[in-house]
């Protein structure tokens, strides 16, 4: 997820590895905590596929400064990595059908329509898979685990009626 939020970011400002660090806790505040631990590895990793590119300059300060634009490759695979997005873990898979949802405006028409299709089925699988572990006598739910598991299928359901 963190590869999609920074071509995002980067799709619309160039900036620091420090400034993206802070636009992700800005913009996505409600779905994802940044830190430079993340930030660094992934913004190498889309260096070397050739997603971005590092321009270096000194600041006001007199301090080296990396600045990071995104490259027509970068552009690309960011959409790549949103038509083909797999939501598998079922315990991010809302936090990361919001964090996808909330980066599609990079696509155009039948792209966001193949996207949303994806999100659609993905989350209906896990609305069913939900309502599955409710309905199973052996797992021998209490009140407070049931409640949790409908709180998930009702938040599913939100996202899908917004689609």
């Amino acid at each position: 997820m963190s590869e999609i939020v920074i071509l995002y970011i980067l799709c619309r400002y160039d900036a620091t590895i420090y400034k993206i660090s802070k636009i992700i806790d800005e913009i996505f505040f409600a779905f994802l905590k940044s830190s430079l631990g993340t930030v660094n590895p992934a913004v190498k990793k889309l260096q070397n596929l050739g997603c971005i590119e590092l321009h270096e300059k000194m600041s006001g300060g007199g301090m080296e400064s990396k600045t990071c634009s995104i490259t027509p490759v970068g552009r690309k695979h960011l959409k790549n990595l949103l038509l083909s997005l797999e939501l598998n873990n079922p315990a991010r898979i809302l936090n990361n059908a919001r964090v996808a949802l909330f980066c599609s405006d990079v696509l155009d028409d039948s792209e966001r329509e193949e996207f949303i299709n994806n999100i659609k089925n993905h989350l209906i699988l896990f609305s069913g898979r939900s309502k599955e572990t409710l309905k199973n006598p052996y797992l021998n739910l209490n009140d407070t685990q049931k409640a949790l598991v409908e709180a998930k299928i009702q938040e599913a359901q939100r996202i899908l009626d917004t689609l």
